[in-house]
């Protein structure tokens, strides 16, 4: 999960026709993912540090999100099995530009289906709409992992920005998804403050 240092806008992800058979969105993986987010979110401390980061504008707080995550899922009930940064190969006929990505995790809960994931990207940026057009950037790359390398049952992306009470955040993942030839579920995207910080998050 990297913040974007850049003071002007992204560019936009570009549509790909092909990605439409990739970009699983079943909903009983949404609830259980989102389920792992709110309880994560519900945490003091991650709270407690959240509130540092907004009041003293720190950045590079990156790692130190993933590795409370990965502690987080270590100990959740549910006991999923995860990993992180797991290196996966493009599909090169699609991905001129590398041939590698990491998803930032893989997560399989227990009892799913041996070998199959659900993959989740972070980001974080100090405005929302960058970040939610580096999310979609990321769900294109998601997308173009070879199936042979490893069976994704869906694909999510997770923002955390400052919140806004003026941003219509739904509809700009409506807009930014569409952007890439996506449809928007609305029962599979989750806008909200975070409780006692300054932040929001999205999840689609």
């Amino acid at each position: 999960m990297a913040e974007c240092r850049y003071q002007y806008a992204p560019r936009e992800a570009v549509p790909d026709v092909n990605l439409g058979t990739k970009m699983k969105k079943p909903q009983a993986d949404f609830e259980y993912m989102h389920d792992l987010l709110n309880n994560f979110f519900k945490m003091p401390n991650i709270r407690s540090a959240l509130r540092v980061i907004k009041d003293q504008e720190i950045t590079g707080w990156e790692i130190w999100f993933q590795v409370e995550f990965a502690r987080f899922l270590s100990e959740h009930v549910s006991e999923p099995e995860w990993d992180r940064e797991y290196p996966v190969e493009f599909d090169y006929r699609r991905e001129k530009l590398g041939y590698f990505f990491k998803p930032d995790f893989i997560i399989r809960k227990k009892h799913w289906p041996k070998d199959r994931y659900a993959a989740l990207e972070i980001k974080q940026h100090t405005h929302p709409g960058n970040c939610l057009t580096n999310m979609v950037a990321d769900l294109a790359k998601v997308a173009k992992i070879r199936k042979s390398q490893l069976d994704l049952r869906s694909v999510w992306a997770l923002g955390i920005f400052p919140y806004d009470p003026e941003a219509d955040v739904r509809a700009m993942v409506e807009d930014k998804l569409n952007g890439i030839g996506q449809a928007y579920h609305e029962t599979r995207t989750a806008t909200a403050r975070i409780p006692r910080t300054k932040f929001s998050y999205a999840f689609f």
